[in-house]
């Protein structure tokens, strides 16, 4: 339960954008569920940092995965629901109405806690099954008795793109949940036969300025890319560039790989490159927290001379998630 409010600038949310004016409103004066959605770059986020630190309603936040989660400062939906890794049909006996409070076996904390929310805010909504958010609306159901109202009268926000990830799936689970849902993405989760959804589509970029560039970005994430946008793209590739021309220069190149173990390779020769000796940082794990979902090595070896990324944003501003610092004594 979120008593603690979030710290972020509260002007920077541009309220004289109408599709933000609106979901304000919905989420603020009535109890309805809301799917806010958009292209990258267009106030998602900021939307959901300013609920946070602005609402009075008393709310969480919550995730698909661990790094989700902790850039939207919450928890996952794993962890705090206690949900199962595998595909929960509808009619698993062991999560029926009359067997639900046997099977999770929640702590009085929890209990209460699903009784005094009111908003229930999930971000990255495009990577959670249609499966999960039935099995959410039984749970607050059934742990509120409220039976008759969806999600047992509780609000959701839910934030995401649908072009932008997809629920990951293995085959088998595929399979399993095919006699029940059209597809895994959310939207085809049982409850919103019966109450669809309230969606809002924000459309103005404030990422981007370049409206040629953003014109490439979304036919990149509508799969409509053009031959001009390729070549566009292509005339930015400076395929002479190399580390070794890049040696001792202030300016270095930043590598994309889909690989982690790529990344881990480039990295390390970087840094074994450096005079001098590596220092290690070690990272600290409170509560329950999967080492694997952990954002970066829970040892860290930097040299002086290093670069530093940060992937998070700081409360005071000092960095953004994207800032680069070299590391100095």
């Amino acid at each position: 339960m979120s008593e603690k409010k979030t710290t972020i600038d509260i002007n920077s949310i541009d309220l004289d954008n109408p599709e933000l004016q609106k979901a304000l409103q919905i989420i603020q004066f009535t109890h309805n569920s809301l799917f806010l959605t958009g292209k990258a770059g267009t106030g998602k986020s900021t939307f959901l940092r300013y609920i946070s630190a602005t609402t009075k309603k008393k709310h969480i936040i919550l995730a698909p995965t661990g790094i989700a989660a902790i850039n939207a400062g919450g928890s996952t939906l794993h962890s705090f629901f206690k949900l199962p890794f595998h595909p929960l049909v509808p009619n698993d006996t062991r999560y029926s109405a009359r067997n639900l409070r046997g099977t999770m076996k929640y702590n009085g904390d929890k209990c209460k806690l699903l009784r005094e929310v009111e908003l229930i805010i999930i971000d990255e909504i495009s990577m959670v099954r249609a499966d999960i958010i039935d099995f959410i609306d039984k749970v607050l159901r059934i742990y509120n008795r409220n039976m008759r109202e969806p999600f047992g009268g509780k609000q959701l926000l839910l934030v995401g793109d649908i072009y932008q990830l997809e629920p990951v799936l293995k085959e088998e689970d595929r399979r399993i949940l095919q006699p029940y849902y059209p597809s895994s993405y959310f939207f085809d989760a049982k409850v919103f036969q019966d109450y669809p959804l309230v969606s809002i589509e924000l459309n103005k970029v404030y990422r981007q300025t370049d409206p040629t560039f953003i014109s490439i970005l979304d036919h990149i994430r509508t799969n409509q890319v053009t031959d001009t946008d390729f070549n566009l793209i292509n005339q930015r590739v400076n395929a002479s560039l190399s580390p070794t021309e890049n040696e001792g220069k202030e300016d270095f190149t930043i590598t994309l790989s889909t690989k982690r173990d790529t990344v881990d390779w480039i990295n390390n020769e970087g840094l074994d490159s450096l005079p001098g000796s590596p220092v290690m940082f070690q990272g600290e794990i409170k509560g329950e927290f999967p080492e694997s979902s952990l954002p970066t090595p829970i040892e860290l070896n930097l040299k002086v001379g290093a670069h530093i990324m940060f992937i998070k944003n700081d409360i005071e501003r000092q960095w953004v998630n994207g800032t680069l610092v070299l590391s100095s004594e």
